[in-house]
């Protein structure tokens, strides 16, 4: 056998187990979605498919709806709180069917686009696809230049797949199978880890492919704005720490990253306003938290009744009934009942007036109350980062109902697959999946602890992932409602920092320390 035999047997061989990586782990993220029969969704899922066609309306690309029009009634019935006058659940505030003039600015525009899109074409599978996609790109771009930099003792796809596989034994293929934005944060403070870390090193194809990533994911969803917003000082601390070489410039580069989001923002206040002449409104989140969380409340009752203060408004609808449940930051935004609605129950031009005054009312209360407001956050980001279950990603009868007018999928309708027609599966997973958090923190605890084994721009790696599930807490449980699905979206990115540090900590045996040298 002849040398040149021996190495195309050899490249044969190699790219055969790349290969073989690869399908491994784009089955582990799909595993969930297999085993259900069809993916998962959630009450908003509909608002997004409704919202992005009626978005391709008023862009000029007329299609058919994907909202049936024979469910249209029933859906509309649902969504006015009709049944008694009650709902069975908080929903999300949806868009009237093909209505015009209609821009909700708590949703993604360019998400909506796209699911709207794909509804039309009866291809809503396709955002399942692209979630995987993101993640095995936003795991390979660090990954590569790790290899260029650094060099590997295993090949490229086992460096990216491992860790894929690992993450999917919990909470990931539950949100790649989900019809919802979420698996885009994670997929940004991946972004973001890379070009706080290897920034300085990237090529310009690689620079612009994570810019690009980054920017859709930071536009995919409102809360990733603010995540990144918070991920700045942590980007600017710890290029600090790696290095002095041009310490400026990853969190220059994640100050762009912000700066598209803001941008986005803006260019779809000038389109609605152009195209439909609609106002964009961000319903009050920040506002219903704080009243749950009692200063708010506190400051309402010291204050109200006062015509200078749009947030009376509120106050006053609030007083309709004197259930304690109407308090809740969810009943609030969402509620239509009267015995738990207020926001909903106000008048169009009201609710955009206190929608309007959030971020004011914000700081008045803030200053009235410093460390009540500033101890609430904490608080919340406490319970926050507490909260990782995948049980909100279950549809349920409510979610099932509130979706059933919508079209758009290959696999059939929205309905429940094998996974929610019985759940006895789920507290034997959930507990598995707990153990595996647990686990991943102490070995992550451990390894980056542990002097001239890993790393250090590794570490950096794995602790911008760190900083980011903290800032996604303090985001989610801060400003909106403390849930499971919030935590759970994020949580994944632990056993997959985990298993890289300690693919890592392996290499280190083979290959001198990389900690050194400017990047």
């Amino acid at each position: 056998m002849t040398v040149t035999t021996m190495q195309t047997q050899t490249r044969s061989g190699s790219a055969v187990g790349n290969a073989l990586w690869i399908i491994a782990a784009f089955v582990a993220m799909f595993s969930v979605m297999v085993i259900n029969g069809r993916p998962l969704f959630y009450f908003d899922t509909i608002g997004y498919i409704s919202q992005g066609h009626n978005g391709l309306r008023q862009l000029g690309f007329e299609g058919e709806s994907p909202i049936q029009a024979e469910n249209a009634q029933a859906w509309a019935q649902q969504e006015a709180g009709v049944n008694g006058g009650e709902t069975t659940a908080p929903r999300p505030d949806l868009p009237q069917i093909d209505a015009k003039n209609t821009v909700d600015g708590s949703r993604s525009a360019p998400y909506a686009l796209l699911t709207g899109l794909l509804a039309r074409l009866g291809l809503l599978e396709g955002l399942n696809l692209l979630n995987a996609l993101a993640v095995m790109l936003a795991v390979w771009l660090p990954m590569r230049i790790a290899q260029r930099k650094m060099g590997l003792h295993v090949s490229l796809a086992q460096m990216v797949c491992l860790p894929v596989i690992v993450a999917s034994l919990g909470s990931l293929p539950f949100f790649v199978a989900y019809l919802m934005p979420d698996t885009f944060a994670p997929v940004l403070l991946l972004c973001i880890a890379s070009l706080t870390i290897f920034g300085r090193g990237m090529r310009w194809w690689e620079l612009l492919l994570t810019m690009g990533l980054a920017s859709f994911a930071v536009v995919s969803h409102l809360s990733h704005l603010a995540i990144a917003a918070l991920m700045v000082p942590a980007s600017l601390l710890v290029s600090l720490i790696i290095t002095r070489h041009r310490w400026w410039l990853p969190p220059a580069l994640v100050l762009v990253v912000l700066g598209i989001g803001f941008a986005e923002q803006s260019l779809l206040r000038t389109a609605a306003k152009e195209v439909s002449g609609s106002e964009v409104v961000i319903k009050p989140y920040i506002t219903a938290r704080l009243i749950q969380d009692g200063p708010g409340l506190h400051y309402l009752e010291t204050h109200c009744p006062n015509d200078a203060i749009p947030t009376c408004k509120l106050y006053t609808a609030l007083q309709i009934s004197d259930d304690p449940y109407r308090l809740t930051a969810t009943h609030i935004v969402f509620e239509t009942s009267q015995q738990l609605g207020s926001f909903r129950l106000m008048t169009p031009d009201d609710q955009r007036v206190v929608a309007e005054a959030q971020i004011g009312f914000f700081f008045d209360v803030l200053a009235d109350a410093p460390f009540d407001t500033t101890f609430a956050f904490l608080k919340n980001t406490l319970i926050q980062s507490r909260l990782v279950s995948v049980d909100m990603t279950l549809p349920t009868e409510a979610i099932v109902a509130q979706n059933a007018a919508a079209s758009g999928l290959m696999t059939g309708p929205f309905t429940h697959g094998r996974l929610t027609e019985d759940l006895g599966w789920f507290g034997p997973v959930n507990a598995m999946q707990d153990m595996l958090y647990l686990v991943s923190l102490i070995v992550a605890a451990g390894l980056l602890f542990w002097p001239n084994r890993v790393p250090g721009r590794i570490k950096g790696f794995v602790v911008m992932l760190l900083l980011g599930i903290l800032a996604n807490a303090l985001v989610c449980g801060g400003i909106s409602q403390p849930a499971t699905r919030y935590g759970a979206r994020v949580i994944w990115l632990l056993p997959l920092g985990a298993t890289i540090l300690v693919l890592f900590f392996r290499r280190a045996r083979q290959f001198a320390n990389g900690a050194g040298g400017q990047i």
